[in-house]
């Protein structure tokens, strides 16, 4: 039985809940094996106990929401419904990312012939920011649901399959514009989920192997050349030298004997790649020793703006508060993430554990309703892919909240379109 059947049964719902928790611990732990680096300081027993802890109650939340949804209130829709639906999804992304390629290339004047710091630096003037433009290129963090409801459908066109497939090089051009590897690494991620999730049965053929090692060696390649970009105007080390004093290396530096070896043999496509895997796995793991360094600063508490920045700063430019957005940065004035978790404690405390337990009833009710309203199915894959990364990226601060936000009203709009243009 494929997971795409099994994925309609409530037990199985949960099941995946559980094992998107464990994937993602099991990557931190795999990359930590693997990744020749020594901790100056050991992860305090504070962090590991904040962090267990939290586990357990977003755990708790989950399965403590039980029989919210009586059955009689649940709705299904023909895929007629959906296919409308996704033709609506797939035009407002395609109108959302012309509207944001235009603000990038024309209005704010980034270009792939400009250094990375250059985009950077033109992308934050804000006098050249449009509020306008900013909230209609919202609409391009639907990317992958059309590929999404492709899979669920078990459509066979290979032309619309490539089609929806090209949708997901918006967020990787955007990421090559700016120097972002997790927004190369995100669209990817989430093409992994959905194929884990629907085509699991496939996931060892032929062609999702040789993806595989073709997204695989893009991502070594990628990291490489943005890692490079990053300090190409720096001329005053060598390459290496500054990526030995770059921010996370005085908290989880590479062993001694791995930066002589990568020395030695710099010039060599051996330990350019070496070099490339090991920096790979110090970004996956950093997060948590810098969530550790920021907690020891005890900083005050943020009461949910942090993990909300880019609702605050979309108030802030609708004139609807003046919330300095240099208090929503990390306090210890460190360009590095500090996971989920260091900004759930950024902005709560231990008072994050209620939150977890109301994110744990969020999310079976998600997964519960999911299983006869398949429509809430990329909030699904959503949380399954942020669930599997908590201890490395804060995808609640960098978009969740946006794209829930923006995916539930598209989908009112869209059912309930009759009932409002009577009133237009």
């Amino acid at each position: 039985m494929s997971l795409n059947k099994e994925f309609i049964k409530t037990k199985n719902n949960d099941m995946l809940f559980l094992k998107s928790l464990c994937v993602g611990v099991f990557i931190w732990i795999f990359f930590y094996t693997l990744t020749p680096v020594v901790a100056v300081n050991s992860i305090s027993k504070d962090i590991i106990w904040f962090i267990l802890s939290n586990y357990i109650a977003l755990i708790l939340g989950y399965y403590l929401t039980n029989n919210i949804l009586k059955k009689k209130t649940y709705v299904n829709f023909n895929s007629k419904n959906l296919e409308g639906f996704v033709n609506v999804i797939f035009i407002l992304i395609l109108f959302s990312s012309v509207v944001r390629f235009i603000d990038l290339f024309f209005i704010r004047e980034v270009s792939f012939f400009n250094s990375i710091s250059s985009n950077k630096y033109n992308l934050a003037q804000e006098d050249k920011f449009s509020i306008t433009l900013g909230i209609l290129s919202f609409f391009r963090l639907l990317y992958f649901v059309p590929y999404l409801f492709y899979v669920v459908e078990k459509k066979k066109k290979k032309k619309l399959l490539v089609l929806f497939l090209l949708l997901f090089l918006i967020p990787i051009t955007e990421g090559l514009l700016r120097g972002s590897r997790r927004l190369i690494f995100e669209p990817i991620g989430i093409l992994i989920t959905i194929i884990c999730v629907y085509n699991f049965s496939k996931f060892f053929s032929k062609k999702i192997i040789l993806m595989t090692i073709v997204v695989s060696v893009f991502i070594v390649f990628i990291s490489n050349f943005i890692l490079k970009e990053r300090i190409h105007e720096s001329r005053d080390k060598e390459f290496l030298e500054k990526i030995y004093v770059a921010p996370y290396n005085d908290l989880l530096p590479l062993k001694l004997e791995t930066q002589e070896y990568l020395l030695q043999n710099k010039s060599s496509w051996i330990g350019k790649t070496t070099f490339t895997l090991v920096h790979i796995g110090q970004y996956m793991l950093h997060g948590v020793y810098e969530f550790d360094y920021l907690y020891k600063l005890d900083p005050v508490k943020r009461k949910g703006m942090y993990n909300g920045f880019i609702v605050v700063k979309l108030l802030n430019k609708l004139h609807l508060s003046n919330i300095s957005l240099d208090f929503l940065t990390n306090p210890t004035k460190r360009v590095t993430y500090i996971t989920f978790f260091g900004g759930l404690y950024l902005d709560f405390g231990w008072f994050s554990l209620i939150i977890m337990l109301f994110f744990g009833a969020f999310q079976k009710v998600i997964f519960q309703y999911s299983c006869h309203f398949r429509y809430l199915k990329p909030l699904v894959i959503t949380l399954i892919f942020s669930n599997a990364f908590l201890l490395v990226f804060n995808f609640l601060r960098s978009g969740l909240i946006v794209f829930v936000l923006i995916y539930l009203m598209t989908l009112f709009l869209f059912y309930n379109r009759k009932k409002l243009l009577k009133y237009i």
